[in-house]
């Protein structure tokens, strides 16, 4: 019998919502208040690399944020959120 080998690459996604919850977690811890909401229009690949564009709401400051996927460990997904520095007021 001839040996054969298949490379097979599961592409795992960060849900919406639990990206969103993520990224409100991650800027109540670092900059001490959570946001009213956090909206993603729709999963992440847990790919390093990925980036996902989202936007936050503040009380009357809306500012969009970009979440970086830094590493994946297994079903651990690590990411970094960087909140541009324009924000708009209504």
């Amino acid at each position: 019998m001839a040996g054969c080998s298949a490379h097979v690459e599961v592409q795992r996604k960060v849900a919406k919502a639990d990206l969103e919850k993520g990224i409100s977690d991650a800027l109540q811890k670092t900059v001490g208040q959570r946001p009213d909401s956090v909206t993603c229009p729709g999963p992440i690949d847990a790919k390093v690399g990925q980036q996902m564009r989202c936007e936050l709401v503040a009380g009357t400051t809306k500012a969009g944020l970009t979440a970086t996927v830094n590493t994946v460990n297994g079903s651990d997904v690590r990411y970094s959120v960087k909140v541009d520095d324009h924000v708009s007021s209504n």
